[in-house]
């Protein structure tokens, strides 16, 4: 089976995006926000808000309904600081839509949830 240029070009662009960022996350370098300082009722209602957002781009993005099962499973299992960067690049995605970052950004976020 035979990849077109393009395809290819695209899952590298992806897979580089993805290995650069769980380099810069295992490093440390992307640093802790002000949500990991606020009040845990506070915590709670941004962390339903973020994961509804990140739930929403997911489906719209996702036609299989087992896929869909399974990302929602492992999406509960992301921490506040994971999940605030996956609802950040969501909010990429919904802005971008039909872009190269989004496509990119996109990427990223799944592998945030399938890797988890």
């Amino acid at each position: 089976m035979r990849l077109s240029k393009e395809r290819t070009t695209t899952l590298r662009v992806a897979g580089l995006s993805t290995l650069f960022f769980l380099m810069l996350a295992a490093a440390g370098i992307v640093s802790a926000d002000a949500a990991m300082f606020r009040p845990r009722e506070e915590q709670s209602v941004s962390h339903r808000e973020e994961l509804r957002q990140v739930l929403s781009v997911v489906e719209h993005r996702t036609a299989d309904g087992k896929v869909l099962d399974k990302m929602r499973q492992k999406m509960s299992l992301l921490g506040e600081r994971e999940l605030h960067v996956a609802a950040l690049l969501c909010e990429r995605i919904n802005r971008d839509e039909g872009s190269a970052g989004a496509s990119i950004a996109f990427s990223i976020v799944t592998a945030m949830i399938v890797l988890r």
